[in-house]
């Protein structure tokens, strides 16, 4: 009888090294050559079960980071890759003159990508590709990607760039540099739209999820005549370039506050403005808010005020001019002693400050002293900001015995007063303080000086509001003394007068020269009016950085301006 025979169960060592003995030694042109399984010894085989365990603990626990540790991330990173949230650029507000000309605007520009080949497209051309499906905003179709990129358009180019400013960047990065487009960019930037799309693994859109509109920015209306405005810039680059400097000119409704032109020059090209950068001659800085200069003979006007306002002289109080005089060992003297060796003779304060006088103002800021001409001018609006909309206003300085002994270590001396009254030595102003003060001068109010009279509504909603003049002083001094040296204003304009540019005007004018000395170069050429002088309309500031004479150099350039605006406006 035949024995059955009996299958033994087999070990699991056996099960594995037969496995191992399959897979990796079963062709014998492998890298282990003629290496046999029965040829390996009982140590080898404990490495190479170590090392499968180990490779497969490692694989376990990368499979384990991957699927629950970071599962969520990258279960997001997926998603992500499916769903697209593209930005939709706002454009900002349009920016208007007084007249309702525009002066900024938002263009909508469209670009075609097609790996690194960017085309230039029009509208049009971008809404055919998006109807043909070869192209699309959300996806890639067979001729690319349709890209798109809001850009600011200044009508007036540089001729309004201090004014207006300029922007940079794109999208909610970008922001408003210098002028409304900075001090009004809450208004004008708008609020970006977004769009929710799906697409495969393609790039093509499957399907929008959601989306929200843009909304542009608010519209703004200026006080601004942007032809006058124009006029204004190319006068000034005209007279500037004459005399190789830069300046600025300020015209202003004097019984309003509402600035109808406003020009520094060197300006910039607010689309281009990486040309500028390298610039040494300051193209960016608004010279007419920023920018600090002794007032020169201008400041007399305070000086005159003070004088008569304190009661140390009258209408009727007469000083004679007598060329120069010695003060403790300086020498102080008349412009029209050092220049023509003339003397102008006995003066009151009208006639003194048609000449322009150094002697007269040296006596009588002997009389009122330093307080009493620091008060006047801070009443005046100097040393502080004038509160124009406008960023980076500079105060200016009106300067005293602390200022003085903190700053320069050395006391102040009654010749400081006397430089001081004629604006010369410490005192620092800015050209929109002196229109300011020319505008009291004109109308008997000072006002707070401002660029946006109206700011539109939103396009979803209600909230359209103006902005009005504000009354900063009225009365300052008495109606005496403001009429005193109102008219000392007038003869500085007519024959006799130092604003000789306006001896033969077709109009009546109010006036003040300005030759501001410094320590090096030509001096500043100031020039600041008032028209018609019975019942002003505009008031005018001019100044020409290291011009020479203000009669000479300032005072034709506000005649041009002037002559314009009276045969155009």
């Amino acid at each position: 009888m035949r024995q059955k025979k009996v299958l033994l169960p087999q070990s699991a060592d056996f099960i594995f090294h037969e496995k191992v003995r399959r897979f990796w030694f079963f062709q014998k042109d492998r890298s282990l050559g003629h290496l046999s399984f029965d040829s390996l010894n009982p140590s080898s085989l404990f490495i190479l079960r170590v090392a499968v365990f180990c490779a497969l603990f490692i694989s376990l626990a990368r499979l384990f980071m991957l699927t629950v540790v970071n599962g969520e991330k990258y279960r997001s990173l997926a998603e992500e890759n499916r769903v697209r949230l593209v930005t939709i650029e706002a454009a900002r507000g349009k920016i208007f003159d007084r007249n309702g000309k525009l002066m900024a605007d938002s263009l909508t520009n469209y670009f075609l990508k097609k790996g690194e080949n960017v085309l230039s497209i029009s509208y049009e051309q971008a809404q055919d590709l998006e109807k043909s499906g070869l192209a699309h905003e959300d996806f890639e179709g067979g001729l690319g990607k349709i890209f798109r990129s809001v850009t600011r358009e200044y009508l007036l180019g540089s001729a309004a760039a201090h004014i207006l400013g300029y922007t940079t960047g794109v999208g909610e990065e970008g922001a408003g540099r210098l002028g409304i487009e900075a001090s009004y960019d809450n208004f004008l930037k708008g609020q970006a739209g977004k769009k929710l799309i799906e697409v495969d693994a393609n790039e093509r859109k499957v399907s929008i999820l959601g989306s929200i509109d843009p909304e542009a920015g608010r519209d703004l209306t200026l006080t601004i005549d942007a032809t006058l405005q124009k006029i204004v810039y190319e006068v000034l680059k005209k007279h500037a370039e004459r005399v190789g400097s830069g300046g600025t000119v300020i015209l202003q409704n004097p019984s309003s506050g509402e600035v109808l032109a406003l020009v520094s020059y060197p300006s910039f090209d607010p689309t281009d403005i990486s040309r500028f950068l390298e610039s040494s001659n300051q193209p960016f800085f608004n010279r007419a808010v920023s920018g600090i200069y002794p007032p020169g003979s201008i400041f007399k006007i305070i000086s005159a005020l003070s004088a008569l306002e304190s009661g140390k002289i009258t209408g009727e109080t007469e000083i004679e001019d007598v060329g120069e005089f010695e003060l403790g060992g300086v020498r102080f003297s008349n412009w029209y002693y050092n220049q023509y060796g003339g003397r102008d003779g006995i003066l009151k304060v009208d006639r003194a400050i048609a000449r322009s006088n150094d002697i007269y103002f040296y006596r009588i800021s002997e009389k009122v002293g330093l307080d009493g001409l620091r008060k006047m001018a801070i009443k005046f609006g100097f040393g502080q900001k004038s509160g124009i909309d406008l960023p980076e206003e500079s105060l200016g300085l009106v300067p005293d015995e602390v200022w003085k002994k903190s700053t320069l270590g050395a006391p102040w001396y009654l010749g400081d007063t006397l430089h001081f009254s004629i604006g010369q030595g410490f005192m620092l102003v800015t050209p929109i303080q002196i229109n300011s003060m020319t505008s009291y001068m004109a109308s008997g109010k000072l006002t707070r000086p401002y660029l946006v009279s109206k700011i539109g509504s939103p396009p979803a909603g209600r909230g359209e509001f103006e902005i009005g003049s504000k009354i900063i002083g009225e009365k300052l001094v008495s109606e005496e003394n403001y009429k005193l040296v109102r008219e000392g204003m007038r003869k500085a304009c007519q024959t006799g007068g130092t604003g000789w540019p306006f001896f033969d005007a077709a109009y009546s004018v109010g006036c003040k020269t300005g030759t501001a000395e410094k320590s090096l170069g030509n001096p500043h050429a100031w020039f600041t009016a008032f028209v018609p002088f019975d019942d002003p309309k505009i008031s005018i500031t001019v100044i020409i950085e290291e011009g020479g004479e203000g009669s000479g150099v300032a005072g034709p350039v506000a005649k041009e301006i002037l002559d314009w605006w009276f045969g155009n406006r």
